[in-house]
């Protein structure tokens, strides 16, 4: 009777993991599987150089959720979840702060698709960027406020619209400019289950107003975040912009192909990390570290899982249906190495991330900051070199470099401050 209780008790346990990470993760996989044949799709109607291309300005939105964590996302998350008699409608110069952040993006997209494609392709690319923030604060404030059917409704529109539009796309065709355009009418979709009023509030307050009112927020968590996300980003995607830049977007059609398959496991990193931030910050704002500590070994195993799947999966389409994912033009051979360096980057980052969301729930942010300085000098320094000695392909291994470093320093901080509390 008693082994018959506590199987069930396992079983219900069990069921109540699937069941927290189970939406996060089949809204942010349909959205991976729609980049995916979006990505597949470029790879069969368009030049190498345009593979490359749309390749570097996904990273470039990619960045922008980054960015949008650690100045607004988090920020945001953490204030409305310090307690259960916050003011929510305090904090609402968050969203003024994260249209100047939207629109910046798509400035900088525009930019480059100018420089690298065509005016046309800069103005959707433009648009695309700006809106893909304007939809990622949606999900991260459904998320902030335990609404996550609303992030999973957000999350389906727009795989659907893409679907649609890859399915137009096959029989009529599409450049650049038509691919960029397919990513507007997603993101227009996928705003529509915030509402008017979502969209409303970042016009609700003067730009000037809502940064005099987000000062203390920059001073306090946003300055030592971005300092964070800046050096990680440089670290995580030196590939990128190294083989971009010194040997050209040719170059990084292998890697670009590489990534790809491991695009959904960073798509459900960051949208768990929107799931499971407010339940650790919460735990440890009312003390309880036992519950916190609970949270980050599930996250970790949740996401160890899923990579574990994407491994079976990718190993799986390089063997059975090769011709599926590579075209004639590409090295098979290189591509095969892109796809086992960044399984293990993917690994990397996996065992990392819960770690580093627990850190920044304690707000040890300047910490943080300071293990992502040391593990930037790192990866800068071993891309660069082995993107002018190698293949520009091995260039991930210095990502994976630094990215081990970073990992051992937030589990040493993670570590000490397990102890202390043991000790208290």
């Amino acid at each position: 009777m008693a082994e018959a209780q506590a199987a069930s008790g396992r079983t219900q346990r069990l069921g109540t993991i699937f069941g927290r990470f189970g939406l996060a993760s089949f809204s942010s996989a349909i959205v991976s599987v729609s980049h995916l044949l979006v990505q597949l799709f470029s790879i069969h109607h368009l030049a190498t150089t345009g593979i490359g291309v749309l390749a570097f300005l996904l990273v470039i939105i990619q960045f922008g959720y980054s960015l949008s964590n650690a100045l607004v996302s988090t920020p945001y998350t953490i204030a409305v979840n310090q307690g259960e008699d916050v003011d929510r409608a305090a904090h609402g110069f968050f969203f003024p702060v994260n249209l100047l952040l939207s629109l910046s993006q798509g400035l900088i997209c525009a930019a480059i698709a100018w420089t690298t494609a065509t005016p046309q392709a800069a103005l959707v690319f433009g648009l695309a960027g700006t809106l893909s923030l304007i939809r990622w604060f949606g999900r991260s404030n459904a998320y902030a406020h335990h609404a996550p059917m609303q992030a999973a409704r957000s999350d389906i529109a727009y795989a659907a619209t893409i679907l649609i539009g890859l399915l137009v796309a096959m029989r009529t065709g599409a450049d650049l400019t038509g691919i960029g355009t397919m990513l507007v009418a997603a993101s227009l979709a996928g705003l529509l289950p915030f509402g008017s009023p979502y969209l409303r509030r970042h016009v609700a307050m003067s730009p000037l107003a809502a940064l005099r009112a987000y000062r203390p927020v920059w001073k306090e968590q946003s300055a030592w975040t971005l300092v964070g996300v800046l050096s990680t980003e440089a670290t995580s995607n030196a590939h990128s912009y190294a083989v971009t830049l010194l040997a050209g977007p040719t170059a990084f059609a292998p890697i670009a192909v590489g990534m790809l398959f491991f695009r959904p496991v960073n798509v459900c990193i960051t949208a768990l990390t929107q799931l499971e931030r407010p339940r650790m910050t919460r735990a440890v704002a009312r003390g309880d570290h036992q519950a916190a500590i609970q949270s980050e070994r599930i996250f970790m195993g949740a996401l160890v899982f899923l990579w574990l799947g994407t491994c079976v999966v990718a190993a799986g389409a390089l063997y059975f249906f090769p011709g599926l994912i590579l075209k004639p033009t590409l090295d098979h051979q290189l591509v095969i190495t892109a796809v086992a360096l960044c399984a293990l980057l993917s690994l990397v980052q996996c065992v990392q991330t819960p770690m580093s969301v627990m850190t920044q729930a304690r707000k040890a942010f300047r910490p943080l900051a300071a293990q992502s300085l040391r593990s930037c000098g790192v990866g800068i320094a071993a891309v660069t070199l082995l993107t002018l000695l190698v293949a520009p392909v091995f260039s991930i291994a210095g990502v994976v470099l630094s990215q081990l470093v970073m990992m051992l320093g937030i589990w040493q901080l993670d570590r000490s401050w397990r102890r202390s509390q043991a000790e208290s």
